[in-house]
């Protein structure tokens, strides 16, 4: 008898089908695609368990292309082009700044309707002049606009985050730049009308920001240091609308429909009417939360998981885990570029292997076994998860534990119960009040005991992980005895994962150009050690400093012993504060007559291998322009490279007039962003150089 393919088999060849998505650098052109999909009906034309998984898998990747190509043809159709937009709001939220995010889903382009299918969601973006119309947009309300299609991209610096990925992954590949805009219809839906009504109730708490986010899946009003508070604690999974809270509403609605089913007669009395009533105040909660991607994924899969115990259906929780990220990729094969799908499957898997590897013993009595549990619960989400706050956040909090085990239980069955009874009595305001107190005060608890933990953050190197997977490794050793199977096999294990931390890199010295949009920052390095020119742009509550420099710092585990800054106009002195906050100790070099070091014609310094000399400007300056750009000629004797940051035209005649050949650089920073200001043929000539690296943002005209 031939053996046939198992559902795990299964789910693993489509698993394997999709995930070539993470890593391919384009889609298949069509004549790859058919003769993929050739193969794919050979194979299946045979009856081998292994011909026939290899056509599940090609069949899978056809499916997860053509599905992302669907995606990519919007890009294609749209990218570039200025059309006129009729389209609805689907959500409208305002961040801590005041500045709005409005999502639209378009329904005619230039006159011309899309059919359902086509219907697309973009996010806008408007000009300062341009802001009041987004104060005027509210979710429902339909709007025609004169837009100005542009695709969603991100700064890909190591340590950063990939804005782009994310805006792939939820099916938002595109910006619509709003030149012009006028109302259709004003009316606007009633999870706006909800949300408006909310928020002016809980403005006076406190916590309404958190509530706020709680209640509705809107974290862009959540104030800053809170967002970190919650990160550098290990308790950032509570704030977002996530399994955990859908499963709490299912829940809340279970145990109502089983009080209610109290005064049923009995023939009345089953299975299915609590199994409804929670799906339906699930759904009703993931609405609320605006269908985000992670509260439709948690959703999906808690109704799969209901469907099988309603139906009595016994898996074994590896099979049920599996089954439904198959279930998910297949629905959606652009889900396997999200971070949070990656972070919810390894939590959920962690948590298997934990209470499958490392049970609780028997000596512990009933009477603390529940409460032994819970530890063993925060002890594991502790342990297991390393690897993915590494990779997704640069860092690890140690009082993680303690945070969970207080905010976990409060924001789980006092803040988030408070916050759905409080939406389901909103049409009593007094009533509903209550409610929010009770939530708001359950919060300020958490925090007050949060903002004592938050010191525990550790910010981590990229090094740290190939480490983080120790406790899983440690665990497997154990349980399986493999110290018992030979001397080496664990041990060789570890000293190979520790053998990064005692190479030593290959180069010299190196200098690393980050994208920080429009402005400058290059970070000259030798070994850990790293020297600055320029920090970026700064903004009204953050920087690049703090979105890109100080990642990328952090992730590669470098010391910045000093900062240049070639002159003081915003794109390139924007971060210095946050760095100097950051660096104490870093010494400080700038062409103007304050600076504690000074960055004139004529300086010269060696730091190792390397030897600095600063070719302009002639005189320090009481307020550094443009022409008094600090320009720098770095070199080890070998290969150079020329720093100038935003010099002119007729400063780079002078400095060929002055130093002719000897500006030869190997490496050239363009001037003044490649601005047609600069970059004159006697100074390319003279600095000769065999690459130019020019620092301009995406979209910089």
């Amino acid at each position: 008898m031939r053996s046939a393919l198992s559902i795990d088999l299964i789910s693993c060849a489509v698993i394997s089908g999709i995930l070539p998505l993470l890593f391919l650098p384009q889609l298949p052109s069509p004549m790859i695609w058919w003769w993929v999909a050739a193969i794919a009906l050979l194979c299946a034309g045979f009856h081998g368990i292994k011909l026939k998984l290899l056509s599940i898998i090609l069949l899978s990747f056809l499916w997860s292309t053509l599905y992302a190509q669907g995606i990519y043809h919007q890009i294609d159709n749209y990218a570039g082009r200025t059309a006129q937009v009729q389209g609805r709001v689907v959500n409208a939220s305002t961040d801590v700044k005041g500045l709005k995010t409005v999502l639209l889903q378009v329904k005619k382009i230039d006159g011309q309707p899309l059919l359902w299918t086509e219907y697309f969601i973009l996010t806008l973006h408007f000009s300062v002049a341009d802001r009041g119309i987004s104060g005027q947009m509210a979710a429902g309300q339909q709007w025609q606009l004169n837009l100005l299609f542009r695709v969603a991209h991100s700064r890909l610096n190591q340590g950063g985050y990939d804005q782009q990925r994310r805006a792939i992954a939820i099916h938002q590949p595109l910006v619509g730049q709003v030149k012009s805009a006028k109302v259709i219809d004003e009316s606007i839906d009633i999870r706006q009308r909800l949300m408006n009504q909310v928020q002016q109730a809980i403005t006076p708490l406190a916590t309404g920001d958190i509530i706020f986010a709680l209640a509705f899946g809107e974290r862009g009003g959540m104030h800053t240091e809170r967002r970190a508070l919650f990160l550098q604690t290990g308790t950032a999974h509570l704030m977002a609308i996530s399994g955990l809270h859908i499963s709490l509403a299912a829940l809340m609605g279970w145990l109502s429909a089983r009080g209610v089913q109290y005064f049923f007669r009995h023939r009345y009395i089953g299975l299915w009417f609590p199994v409804l009533i929670g799906w339906i105040t699930a759904a009703l909660y993931v609405w609320l939360s605006g269908a985000n991607p992670p509260a439709l994924r948690a959703f999906l899969a808690l109704s799969f998981w209901m469907l099988l115990r309603g139906k009595g259906i016994n898996w074994t929780p590896w099979q049920v885990w599996l089954r439904i990220i198959t279930l998910l990729l297949i629905f959606d094969p652009l889900m396997i570029l999200s971070d949070s799908l990656w972070l919810s499957c390894l939590a959920v898997a962690g948590l298997i292997f934990w209470f499958q590897w490392v049970p609780l013993p028997n000596w512990i009595t009933f009477r603390y076994r529940a409460l032994a549990r819970w530890l063993n619960l925060q002890l594991a989400m502790m342990v297991l998860l390393i690897p993915v706050q590494l990779f997704m956040f640069h860092g690890v909090s140690w009082a993680s534990l303690p945070a969970n085990l207080v905010a976990v239980p409060v924001v789980s069955f006092v803040t988030v119960p408070a916050i759905i009874l409080g939406l389901l009595f909103c049409w009593l305001p007094p009533f509903a009040m209550l409610f929010w107190w009770i939530a708001d005060y359950s919060l300020t608890g958490v925090l007050f005991i949060l903002e004592r933990l938050q010191q525990g953050w550790v910010i981590s190197a990229s090094t740290m992980l190939l480490l983080s997977g120790l406790g899983w490794l440690l665990i497997i050793c154990w349980r399986l005895s493999l110290w018992r199977c030979g001397i080496f096999t664990p041990w060789i294990t570890f000293i190979l994962l520790l053998v990064p931390f005692w190479q030593k890199p290959d180069e010299k010295w190196r200098i690393d150009m980050l994208d920080v949009g429009h402005g400058l920052a290059v970070v000259i390095r030798q070994g850990d050690r790293a020297i600055i020119y320029d920090t970026g742009n700064r903004w009204n509550g953050s920087s690049m400093a703090e979105k890109e420099i100080l990642p990328f710092l952090n992730w590669h585990r470098l010391s910045l012993l000093g900062i240049i800054i070639s002159h003081q106009d915003l794109d390139h002195i924007g971060g210095l504060e946050v760095l100097q906050k950051a660096y104490p100790e870093a010494w400080l070099r700038a062409p103007v007559v304050s600076s504690e070091k000074g960055c004139r014609q004529g300086d010269s310094w060696q730091w190792d291998h390397l030897t600095f000399n600063v070719l302009w400007p002639p005189v320090l300056a009481t307020r550094a322009y443009n022409a008094n750009s600090c320009v720098l000629h770095i070199s080890d004797g070998k290969y150079s490279v020329l720093l100038t940051g935003d010099l002119e035209s007729s400063q780079e005649l002078s400095l060929v007039r002055h130093y002719g050949n000897k500006l030869n650089s190997d490496i050239l920073q363009t001037p003044h962003h490649g601005s047609k200001s600069s970059s004159t043929l006697a100074f390319i000539q003279a600095v000769n150089p065999q690459a130019t690296l020019t620092s301009v943002s995406r979209y910089n005209p």
